[in-house]
């Protein structure tokens, strides 16, 4: 069977250890505050062991300004991160060190998101038959989903393609469509007023896209009648949700081999000298 793929968001999980562990922070003997890489390897070895130890696992981190192009096309992308506390980037050094003293494979490509560059390693494992594991609690990537990749997030809850129509009324690729309707505030989507995750839904019932909406009769209902308006906006935040399959990987990046069990993350720390 071929090695299935653990593919990590490496910024979601940074910030999710640096802010998770905010009551007890973990600090060197020098007075280096080192709770994002401890965090960070701490949780990856937690989820590696319990729910992917057959894996390879690969983390993916956003390049410096990753979100420019897409920022192009609509100022509105994820303007809000700009005040955002990002103390935790301090640690992404030490969390690469730490990565490279394990063993792990990680990538940063110039110009890419690190959502891009984890559509596109689950595409290529994908191409090969091999499983993922998307490892996020960033639901743009539920747009992945199918019969062979599914979501582990932070809190190791599994998520899978056939979940999506229960809780949310649709199917893993018209999740781009479904986000453009109801909007993404933490992306800065605003999506169109007045329409909801039920009524969003209940547009796109049958499987359809926005591109089967336009001369719908579903857009005569008065909420919705705003859409036909805003069309070029929705299409352009579509575009904007939809993921690049296409960033060109780092050669070997994908190895094919299961990673082993990682050690204890005092102890990665105590090798590359940071306590």
């Amino acid at each position: 069977m071929p090695t299935p793929l653990m593919a990590v968001d490496g910024h979601h999980l940074l910030y999710r250890a640096w802010f998770g562990f905010s009551e007890r922070r973990v600090m060197s003997s020098d007075g280096q505050d080192l709770t994002g890489v401890f965090g960070f390897i701490a949780l990856l070895r937690k989820a590696h062991l319990e729910a992917a130890p057959d894996h390879e696992i690969v983390v993916a981190f956003d390049a410096e300004n990753a979100a420019a192009a897409r920022q192009a096309r609509d100022s509105r992308y994820k303007e809000s991160r700009a005040g955002a506390d990002h103390t935790a980037i301090r640690s992404l050094g030490m969390v690469r060190q730490c990565l490279d003293a394990a063993g792990i494979r990680w990538a940063e490509v110039a110009g890419a998101e690190g959502d891009d560059l984890l559509a596109t390693l689950t595409d290529a494992a994908s191409a090969d038959n091999r499983p993922v594991t998307c490892y996020s609690g960033d639901k743009d990537l539920y747009q992945l989903l199918s019969d062979e990749v599914s979501i582990l997030t932070p809190a190791r809850r599994r998520v899978i393609a056939g979940d999506l129509p229960s809780s949310h009324g649709v199917t893993a690729d018209q999740w781009p469509d479904y986000r453009a309707l109801t909007g993404d505030p933490s992306d800065g989507i605003p999506g169109i007023r007045g329409i909801g995750p039920r009524t969003a839904a209940s547009l796109l019932e049958g499987g359809i896209h926005l591109e089967h909406l336009r001369d719908s009769p579903r857009l005569s209902r008065p909420r919705c009648r705003e859409i036909a308006g805003r069309w070029d906006e929705l299409v352009t935040w579509r575009d904007l949700i939809r993921l690049n399959t296409h960033v060109p990987l780092p050669d070997g990046l994908l190895s094919g081999w299961t990673t082993p069990p990682l050690p204890r993350a005092a102890e990665i720390l105590d090798q590359v000298s940071l306590w």
